[in-house]
């Protein structure tokens, strides 16, 4: 079904070229599963969608749903963990495959309308409203356009409202895809907003209406009866789908360790650090534990201790990337702390062996950049690679704005741009956008700047 959704996607949003990374997505069948994907996750969240340096994952629970699909009428999906995967890889191809600056209320409404997608023998049904959105739009407390427009779903102050933001997020998407006028109007406002323009002020000029007029069009089109779309030959071969089993204690330690590679503060990793290191008492001779206890020690523990297992890993598994990858982080955090640069080499080395054997890993390009500039600098060869990781994952937010630094530094001032523009546009809160903007100032003027290496990997800074 993913298969048949990612080239739904691509035929949806055609481009000469499209991002080779794969997401990894963990399904997971318990609830405490779940949960020790992300410590302290809400009991009302399905899954989630996490773009950081060191991993890019989904993670959904199919043991929980909201709504049943053998209830639902044939013109309605379920709120269910099958909807919420849909949605959650609908950002990620969305966010992979485009430089555009799109507003919040498109990015999450893009994701609603394809996550109902529903495969037949050769065709696909988009367009299917969720029984759950649909109670918002017909009994909800309607919201005002201009919050609707402006604002990122994190910035409302209760889940009533985020329900409402994402229902009409869904019936906005809807009718800019059954109403051509509409979406060649939201065309000019992306380019609009890829240019600087203000997610309010660019709306009319771009529309042609203003943003009370659609407003009051949505609310009519919620008034009729919302149709769905079939597209013919739409499910891929999937032939060459192959599965591999992993050991046992992979069930217990293989979440916990990507929650781990979301890099927590020390505070709230601690609970996940203990389990992983019971469960290497538990099983000793387990090289796959091994890793995991490294990846902890790295990050949240000791360095030698992490060597030690590291070089034992190297000789058993030497053709794993992954090892490679830790390995390098362990020499450059261990040479950050003893500012030693024949660490820093070692660490460069480690990289570049976990590159060449697998050149689709933005966050070993990522690491290799950040070991090389502490020796040389952002010369050209650095930049390079810095610009590959980001083609690689334009959605990790501190891999773009490393990358636009070091394009304003070498006078590359317009691609600059193209990469900060869609953090600028998002608006989603935090420091990420606030720097964005900055930055394009900056480039805009071909002004100078003083660089910064965003998630550094440094002892005392984690």
């Amino acid at each position: 079904m993913l298969e048949g959704f990612h080239a739904l996607l691509n035929r949806l949003m055609p481009r000469s070229q499209q991002s080779p990374l794969k997401l990894t997505i963990y399904a997971s069948g318990l609830r405490k599963d779940f949960r020790a994907s992300q410590p302290g996750i809400s009991d009302s969240v399905l899954g989630f969608y996490d773009a950081g340096i060191e991993e890019i994952r989904a993670v959904t629970t199919s043991n929980r749903d909201m709504e049943r699909q053998r209830d639902m009428p044939r013109n309605a999906r379920a709120l269910d963990a099958r909807t919420v995967l849909l949605h959650e890889y609908a950002h990620h191809h969305m966010r992979a495959n485009n430089r555009a600056a799109f507003p919040a209320w498109y990015v999450e409404g893009f994701a609603e309308f394809l996550s109902t997608a529903e495969f037949n023998d050769n065709s696909a049904d988009i367009g299917k409203v969720t029984f759950n959105r649909a109670s918002w739009i017909v009994d909800g407390d309607w919201m005002a356009i201009e919050p609707f427009l402006t604002k990122h779903p994190r910035e409302f102050a209760t889940e009533n409202e985020v329900a409402q933001f994402y229902a009409q997020s869904w019936l906005a998407a809807h009718y800019l895809f059954s109403t051509p006028e509409r979406a060649k109007g939201f065309d000019n406002y992306t380019r609009a907003l890829q240019q600087g323009g203000d997610l309010l002020g660019a709306f009319q000029p771009s529309f042609g209406i203003a943003p009370e007029d659609f407003d009051k069009e949505l609310r009519d089109y919620k008034r009729k009866p919302i149709r769905y779309y079939t597209l013919p030959d739409a499910r891929p071969d999937s032939s060459s789908i192959t599965a591999i089993r992993l050991s046992r204690v992979a069930d217990e330690v293989l979440v916990p360790a990507s929650y781990l590679r979301s890099l927590p503060s020390r505070e709230r990793a601690e609970e996940t650090v203990a389990l992983i290191r019971d469960q290497a008492k538990k099983h000793p001779d387990s090289p796959y534990v091994s890793q995991c206890v490294a990846l902890a020690d790295i990050w949240y523990g000791d360095l030698d201790a992490a060597r030690v297992r590291l070089d034992e890993l190297l000789v058993q598994r030497p053709s794993t990337p992954d090892i490679h990858h830790l390995s390098g982080l362990c020499y450059l955090r261990a040479g950050r702390k003893q500012q030693s640069d024949e660490l820093i080499i070692e660490a460069q080395d480690a990289f570049g062996r976990a590159h060449q054997l697998d050149d689709g890993r933005p966050q070993t390009m990522y690491r290799y950049v950040e070991s090389g500039l502490a020796l040389t600098g952002m010369d050209e060869h650095l930049l390079n690679v810095l610009v590959g990781a980001y083609q690689l994952a334009p959605q990790v937010d501190p891999i773009a704005l490393t990358c636009a630094q070091a394009l304003i530094q070498h006078k590359r001032f317009e691609e600059a741009v193209t990469v900060l523009r869609p953090l600028t546009a998002e608006l989603h809160g935090g420091d990420m956008p606030a720097l964005a903007r900055d930055l394009t100032d900056i480039a805009l003027a071909e002004g100078r700047t003083t660089f910064s290496f965003y998630g550094a990997a440094m002892i005392g800074e984690e």
